[in-house]
């Protein structure tokens, strides 16, 4: 009986500390509800809950050019056999941006193979990647 009344008391005492805990300032300008730049809708980019960290720029990594052979098929006239051809293309080189809190890739090209013989360029999006 003594244990049940012990432990209501810790969880009482506990449920009151949780309720104690102070409230935090709020952002923006409440008392201004058409003041948009203070108080933006969360979807615009400036919101609070939408921001990223990209951190301070460490160093810059070099990522060469790269030279990719592609076997490509020759268009030959009817009743002679199919061939296909070495073609050599050069994926360009890029920059990635090491930062304090991760890494930026830039908006990049490179080759996508569609099927066998089918080759395309394909760009690719700006990215940030967390340490």
């Amino acid at each position: 009986m003594v244990v049940k009344i012990v432990a209501v008391a810790v969880v009482a005492l506990a449920l009151e500390l949780i309720g104690a805990v102070p409230v935090r300032a709020q952002a923006g300008n409440p008392a201004n509800p058409a003041d948009a730049i203070n108080n933006p809708h969360p979807a615009m980019p400036w919101a609070p809950g939408r921001r990223v960290d990209y951190g301070q720029a460490i160093r810059y990594i070099e990522v060469p050019a790269q030279y990719l052979v592609i076997m490509v098929p020759v268009r030959l006239p009817d009743g002679v056999p199919p061939r296909s051809e070495p073609q050599v293309q050069t994926i360009p080189g890029y920059y990635i941006t090491e930062t304090t809190t991760g890494y930026w890739y830039p908006e990049r090209w490179t080759i996508q193979q569609l099927n066998i013989g089918g080759f395309q360029w394909a760009r690719l999006p700006q990215e940030f990647f967390r340490k």
